[in-house]
């Protein structure tokens, strides 16, 4: 583990810290991924469904900061033509699986559309911000391409929520800003945009 994932980590726990005394609201869930590829070249990399389970904080009421942290595994599919003898692709194909953990991490800024008062029990709201994805571990069923996942990826996103009572369901979008892979040598390094469905359980904290 690198020294800028281990700064990460303990500025990542500092400000959990913290956030979770000036916190209103905690949200436990979890749901789907999709990853959305492009900027491949001629590589033939194609997303494939994958999910996240983790926990966000809610700092401040009709507009508000969500901070969370979550556990996010993503698959793609990674093809490769063959070649016969001649040099030439021969028909055949290879089909690899690539599986990649990592941790999560938004800072989004947000606005609920409904001013919430102590009656209200449906709102929806909007949200955007900064992603950090620190990789745990990842793999690819293919000896032959070296490649190393980045220790930390960017992006930046946007979302859309609901909540009703003690349930909450949103969705967002993140554009890439990093590649997936490391270094400038290799010649199948895509960016991964992520998209994502969640639903879970807000617990109050306080008003």
């Amino acid at each position: 583990m690198d020294r800028f994932v281990k700064l990460s980590l303990v500025v990542l726990l500092g400000s959990a810290t913290l956030s979770l005394c000036l916190a209103q609201e905690l949200r436990l869930g979890g749901g789907y991924t999709g990853s959305n590829v492009r900027d491949a070249g001629t590589a033939r990399w194609v997303g494939r469904a994958g999910y996240q389970l983790g926990v966000d904080l809610l700092l401040g009421q009709r507009v508000f900061v969500k901070p969370g942290i979550h556990l996010q595994v993503r698959n793609m599919n990674y093809t490769v033509l063959g070649i016969g003898q001649n040099g030439e692709p021969d028909g055949s194909e290879n089909e690899y699986k690539y599986t990649s953990r990592a941790l999560r991490i938004p800072v989004l800024v947000g606005a609920r559309l409904i001013a919430p008062t102590d009656e209200s029990e449906f709102n929806m709201y909007v949200m955007g911000g900064p992603t950090a994805l620190i990789a745990i571990n990842a793999d690819l069923d293919d000896n032959s391409l070296n490649v190393t996942t980045r220790s930390t990826q960017w992006y930046l996103g946007f979302g859309l929520g609901m909540e009703y009572k003690f349930l909450f369901l949103e969705g967002g979008y993140d554009v890439a800003m990093t590649n997936v892979f490391e270094g400038d040598g290799i010649n199948t390094n895509p960016k991964v945009n992520n998209l994502y469905v969640a639903a879970g359980v807000r617990f109050e904290l306080k008003k």
